[in-house]
């Protein structure tokens, strides 16, 4: 029950049943470890063409604290996950979003039980080269398409580090861009790329830099590399929220709420008491309608929810909120928030 905003604790537990009611929802069958996205792929029953809805239910069950433990169990997890890897490229089967991004997101699902690849990654072998890190990178759309195209450079590290398909010295090459690229002015990736000296913005909506620069930082978290410009960070997320500008989505899940949540969180643990108190009135801000929509969906039904990779989206958004701000949900146990175990989302 919501109480109040500002002063009490929404209860989510009955919306965290409902997640979990989903996840067996979306099971192929009730032996597999195999999860469909959308839960019209089970009327299908073809558990190879997407890793995304058995990666995003590993995701959701780690951040519930509901992922299982037992050695044999995940070994049958790891076999489901790596049945999505050609072993001719590497690439793990995805829909909706690159090779990158879906090689990356089973990777770092794999990581939760322990796993690695089956396969070598082949079809990154080019970038396995250190010297190559820098001319893709300075390759992206970082005026137009820093959100999108974060995808890319953040999740080439995951899948190259987690594969370990890289040593120091390639990971060097690839903090030392980062570092050298980053832009004084806002803190964010690519420096005049997103504000031109005046403040104007170069092209890209000022969030869309945001959520791009966020799928960095988590790379720097995992080998607790300094961020740059963390200050200028939260500043320029502070001012895009108290300037009324910041536009929140109109759906209820969504990765929004990770990628605002984290970065703001990411650059606190680096600066300790920065506008603390105004970072923490910005996350509750723009978290409150977020909250108390999954409060009503927690009470007003257990149907089951339809697209698990928007949900996982939602859950890990939640836990890096009740990491920032402690009590301002109910949970069961502390969500634990999956980008302080290894980078990628």
């Amino acid at each position: 029950m919501i109480l109040g905003w500002w002063d009490s604790v929404t209860d989510l537990r009955p919306f965290i049943a409902r997640v979990m009611k989903t996840l067996e929802a979306h099971r192929f069958h009730e032996e597999s470890r195999a999860y469909a996205r959308h839960l019209a792929q089970l009327e299908q029953g073809n558990t190879n063409e997407d890793v995304y809805g058995t990666a995003d239910a590993a995701i959701i069950l780690y951040t519930l604290n509901a992922l299982p433990q037992l050695p044999a169990e995940k070994k049958l997890w790891i076999a489901v996950l790596q049945q999505h890897q050609s072993e001719n490229t590497g690439v793990f089967a995805g829909q909706g979003h690159n090779e990158i991004h879906s090689t990356a997101f089973a990777l770092s699902a794999l990581e939760l039980f322990d796993g690695k690849a089956g396969f070598p990654l082949v079809r990154f072998k080019e970038l396995m080269d250190k010297e190559q890190i820098a001319p893709f990178l300075e390759s992206l759309d970082w005026r137009d398409q820093p959100w999108g195209e974060s995808l890319k450079g953040a999740g080439i590290y995951a899948c190259l580090v987690l594969s370990e398909s890289v040593d120091e010295a390639w990971e060097r090459e690839y903090f030392d861009w980062l570092l050298q690229n980053a832009d004084p002015l806002t803190g964010l990736w690519r420096k005049g790329c997103v504000k031109q000296a005046d403040g104007s913005p170069v092209n890209a909506p000022l969030f869309h830099h945001i959520a791009g620069s966020f799928h960095y930082l988590f790379n720097l978290a995992h080998r607790k590399e300094q961020i740059p410009y963390p200050e200028r960070v939260i500043d320029t997320c502070l001012e895009l929220y108290q300037s009324g500008e910041l536009e929140l989505p109109e759906e209820v899940f969504s990765y929004f709420h990770i990628d605002w949540a984290y970065t703001i969180l990411c650059c606190l643990k680096q600066t300790a008491s920065y506008r603390k108190e105004e970072c923490k009135a910005a996350v509750k801000g723009t978290s409150q309608r977020f909250i108390e929509n999954l409060a009503q969906l927690g009470t007003e039904s257990d149907e089951p929810f339809d697209d698990l990779h928007s949900l996982c989206g939602a859950v890990c958004g939640l836990a890096a909120i009740q990491q920032l701000i402690p009590g301002l949900i109910q949970t069961d146990e502390p969500l634990q928030l999956v980008l302080d175990r290894r980078p990628f989302i």
